[in-house]
C-alpha cells in the first residue's frame, strides 16, 4: 500500500526545510557532541541538559549574527524569503526539542528530590528553562519575519508604532518576547488574518510553556524544602 500524498508533501517540506537551515544541523550536531562527550559519572538527564544547553547557545549564537548583518529592510526582506519554505515543519521542531527538554528537566527535578539538594543541578535546570524560553521566543520572531516579509506585495500584518513600514528584527524580537511573557502587546496591532493563525499559535506555546515552569517552580520549592 503506498503512504498517502499529504505525508509525502509532510516530509518533503520537512526535508527541504532542515537543508535550508543547516545551522539546525550543526546544533543539533554540537548537543549530540556534547551530550556524548560528557562524563559518564553524570546522569543520563544532566548529560542531556548539557548537549542541549550546548546547542541552543551555539544556535543563540548563529542567530544573534545574522540578525546583526541584516542592516536594512531590504536585506532582511531578503533573508525572510529564504526562511519561508518549510517554517511549519521547523517550528514542529522546535516545539519537540522544547518538548524533549522539559523531559529531561522534568527527570532531573525528580532526581533532586532523592537526595540532598545540589546546587549545580538546580542552577542547570533554571538554566535550561531560561535557554528553552529564550529559544522559543527568538524562533517565533524569526517566523513573525518570515510572515511579515515573506509575501510580496502583501500587508506584512503588524502595525508597530510610529507608523513604521520595515521594521527591524529588534521589532520582531520584542514582539515575540512581549507576547511570550505576557501573551499579549498593548502598542502593536495585528492586521491580518495570517499573521493572527501565527500569534495565536505563539499564544497558546507561551501559555503551555508558562504553565510548565510555574509547575516545575513548584516542584523545585518542594524538594528544597
Amino acid at each position: 500500500m503506498s503512504d498517502k500524498p499529504g505525508s509525502h508533501t509532510f516530509h518533503r517540506a520537512f526535508i527541504r526545510g532542515v537543508r535550508a537551515r543547516p545551522r539546525l544541523l550543526i546544533a543539533a550536531g554540537v548537543a549530540i557532541a556534547l551530550a556524548l562527550l560528557s562524563p559518564r559519572s553524570l546522569d543520563l538527564s544532566t548529560r542531556i541538559l548539557i548537549g542541549w544547553d550546548a546547542g541552543v547557545l551555539f544556535y543563540l549564537g548563529v542567530i544573534a549574527r545574522i540578525m546583526v548583518k541584516a542592516a536594512d529592510a531590504g536585506d532582511l526582506r531578503r533573508r525572510a524569503r529564504r526562511q519561508d519554505e518549510g517554517r511549519r515543519a521547523i517550528l514542529l521542531l522546535t516545539g519537540l526539542a522544547i518538548a524533549a527538554s522539559f523531559g529531561a528537566i522534568a527527570a532531573e527535578l525528580h532526581g533532586i528530590g532523592d537526595h540532598n539538594p545540589n546546587p549545580w543541578r538546580l542552577s542547570l535546570a533554571g538554566f535550561t528553562i531560561l535557554l528553552s524560553w529564550v529559544v522559543t521566543q527568538v524562533m517565533m520572531a524569526l517566523h513573525y519575519a518570515g510572515e511579515f516579509y515573506g509575501r510580496p506585495n502583501a500587508e506584512g500584518g503588524l502595525d508597530f508604532p510610529g507608523g513604521d513600514k520595515t521594521p527591524g528584527y529588534g521589532d520582531f524580537l520584542y514582539f515575540a518576547f512581549t507576547m511570550g511573557a505576557a501573551c499579549q502587546t498593548s502598542d502593536v496591532a495585528v492586521t491580518t488574518k495570517g499573521m493572527r493563525e501565527l500569534v495565536l499559535a505563539h499564544t497558546i506555546l507561551a501559555f503551555l510553556f508558562n504553565t510548565t515552569v510555574l509547575a516545575l517552580a513548584v516542584n523545585v520549592g518542594a524538594s528544597v524544602i
